[in-house]
């Protein structure tokens, strides 16, 4: 699918980057869920902890920072997080890819309500299809997770909290947008939240005409997603029980490899029966079944990737005395893939079993993690994974930690069975050593530093002796070997009408076995946001810069570094009516995230929006 040539260099030196974004003083910070309080989260530890406590890099966007930002989908919000690249094949609904710490785009479980969404056949889910309309919160863990979450956790953990209704809370929100390209959405959601049962629905739905998506192509890639969050829970005799579904459908225009316009359907989705219980004082159990699926059929051809999967997780938390919290659980996944692709198919079960404990020990300023998880591949037999981390509290505003950690990576099916399958390949495996430091400076002023080391051994990496008219197939083997040194630094201010938020990282993801840096991860990057409001209105911006890079591991084009502004402001005409307005790519900057695809040049989107909460009254 992707066009032939090279590119022309274009480097951008990271000096050059933070000059031009120092000049900014508007933009809108991502990286926080909240201005007045530190953050709750679950996703590190797979208990409730505020962010500083947690011994890992953490980022969480909340609902107030998606609303500003007017992105169409994740990738647009995540793109603005220091050390995670997005690959992108073309403009809205095209394939997209997050890239975190370095590690391969299929070395990030993602998660929806708690239910991974990852599919079976190419292991990186559709963030292009993920509507920010349907979110609450997400949070992005940096760093190996393996222990709690299984195969494919080496770069990180991205979870997706979908909109619930706040308590004794009656929510209704609608919205609609245009922009270039035709580009449109129309929202609307309803939610309520009482003192003994909650339910919500929103149902979305994005269109563009878009561009082509390929350099050289004269007919526009179109898309449209209609999507649908909807849940109803509540509580009887001490269990509170919900059920919810997530679902994405629709339709991608795109050029194949032969460059003609040809176009896929697509259909992502969870659905998930959680029950959660306090049996004990000292203990809380949580029970989830879950379905998931993510569906892409052809409309050109017979080809389709279809991915279906089952899953039970069983976790229990006990509160062992005052200092420990023990948690053990057990996690059990029946995956069904199949595809055909160029006349070349498979039809595959898989089974996962694993159990997991870790206990979370706190007394004073000093705090220990300590994690083991055994997975059982019914393809690859037993894995192993473990965590240890160090927490200590030098003053009230300064916290250090330290920690070490295992993860892996089974094959998947297209992997085995796949173009180039090789049924006897091995999962790949890490090492991630990291220390942090975060500090409050003052009371207006927050800061964080991180330095992480990951060494990944097995890469899958096709192998092609003869090239491709040769007469010797190529197939996928583990030969490979990465190792990954990195450095995070980040600021924040809060301080009235103002908020500033600056990320960076400076890292060296080397294949060893040729020396390369490894393909689409920068070796510096750099995001600067910050946002001024003052009673009705507000006025922000978000900034990237980053260096070049490979485009794949083995060709000799180098994709440009580049440095991208997107302007936003906000007017409130009433109570509960929002005017927003976005200029993306604000200098129309020309960068290629994948070579031979475009990218979005200068572009306008006007946003309106409704919301109403209302709050029973209280009885007398």
């Amino acid at each position: 699918m992707r066009a032939r040539g090279v590119h022309r260099e274009n480097h951008v030196k990271l000096p050059v980057a933070v000059a031009t974004l120092a000049t900014l003083s508007l933009p809108f910070a991502t990286h926080a869920a909240d201005d007045s309080a530190d953050p709750v989260i679950v996703t590190a530890t797979r208990t409730a902890q505020t962010a500083d406590a947690t011994l890992a890099a953490v980022t969480v966007i909340g609902r107030e920072q998606i609303e500003a930002s007017q992105a169409r989908d994740v990738a647009e919000l995540l793109r603005f997080q220091a050390g995670l690249d997005i690959g992108r094949a073309g403009g809205p609904g095209q394939q997209t890819s997050l890239f975190v710490r370095g590690t391969d785009s299929n070395h990030v479980v993602v998660l929806v309500d708690g239910v991974r969404i990852n599919p079976g056949t190419i292991g990186a889910p559709a963030w292009q299809n993920l509507d920010p309309a349907m979110i609450d919160r997400i949070e992005i863990v940096r760093g190996p997770r393996s222990t709690l979450y299984g195969s494919d956790a080496i770069g990180g953990v991205v979870q997706i909290f979908t909109r619930r209704a706040a308590a004794n809370t009656t929510d209704v929100n609608a919205g609609v947008s245009d922009g270039t390209f035709n580009s449109r959405t129309g929202t609307v959601g309803v939610h309520h939240g009482g003192s003994g049962w909650r339910a919500g629905v929103d149902v979305s739905r994005i269109t563009s005409d878009g561009y082509p998506a390929v350099i050289g192509g004269t007919s526009d890639s179109g898309y449209a997603n209609n999507s649908v969050n909807a849940y109803v829970g509540g509580s009887v005799a001490g269990v509170d029980a919900e059920l919810s579904h997530w679902q994405a459908r629709g339709k991608t225009d795109y050029y194949d490899f032969s460059l003609a316009p040809v176009s896929q359907d697509f259909a992502n989705g969870k659905t998930a029966l959680t029950l959660k219980a306090a049996p004990a004082p000292v203990w809380a159990t949580t029970l989830r079944l879950g379905q998931a699926n993510d569906h892409i059929d052809q409309n050109q051809s017979s080809d389709f990737a279809h991915t279906d999967r089952n899953t039970v997780d069983w976790q229990n938390d006990l509160q062992i005395g005052a200092h420990n919290l023990l948690t053990l659980g057990a996690y059990d996944a029946r995956e069904h893939t199949e595809a055909v692709s160029f006349g070349t198919g498979f039809d595959v079960y898989t089974s996962t079993h694993a159990l997991y404990i870790q206990n979370q020990w706190k007394q004073g300023a000093q705090s220990l993690l300590a994690a083991w998880r055994t997975t059982h591949h019914d393809t690859f037999g037993t894995h192993h994974t473990g965590e240890l981390a160090y927490g200590y509290q030098f003053t009230t505003a300064t916290r250090a930690y330290a920690s070490y950690a295992t993860a892996f990576r089974a094959p998947d099916s297209t992997d085995r069975f796949g173009y180039g399958g090789n049924p006897a390949l091995k999962p790949e495996s890490s090492r991630n050593a990291e220390l942090g430091v975060r500090t409050q400076l003052s009371a207006t002023q927050q800061a964080y530093f991180q330095v992480f080391q990951n060494r990944i051994r097995d890469l899958i990496n096709y192998v092609d002796p003869d090239g491709w008219l040769g007469p010797l197939p190529g197939m996928n083997q583990n030969v490979d070997e990465a190792m990954i040194r990195g450095a995070e630094l980040g600021y924040r201010y809060l301080r009235g009408p103002w908020r500033v938020n600056v990320e960076g990282i400076s890292q060296n993801p080397e294949n060893l076995a040729t020396h390369r840096q490894l393909a689409r991860r920068a070796a510096h990057s750099l995001t600067l946001g910050s946002s001024y409001t003052q009673q009705a209105f507000s006025l922000g911006a978000d900034a990237l810069a980053t260096t070049s890079r490979w485009d794949s591991d083995y060709a000799s084009t180098r994709l440009a570094g580049y440095v991208v502004i997107s302007l936003l402001a906000g007017y409130r005409i009433a109570p509960d009516w929002q005017l927003r307005g976005r200029v993306e790519n604000l200098f129309n900057e020309h960068y290629v995230l994948a070579e031979g695809y475009r990218t979005m040049g200068r572009a306008y989107f006007l946003q309106l929006e409704y919301r109403r909460a209302t709050h029973p009254e209280p009885r007398e």
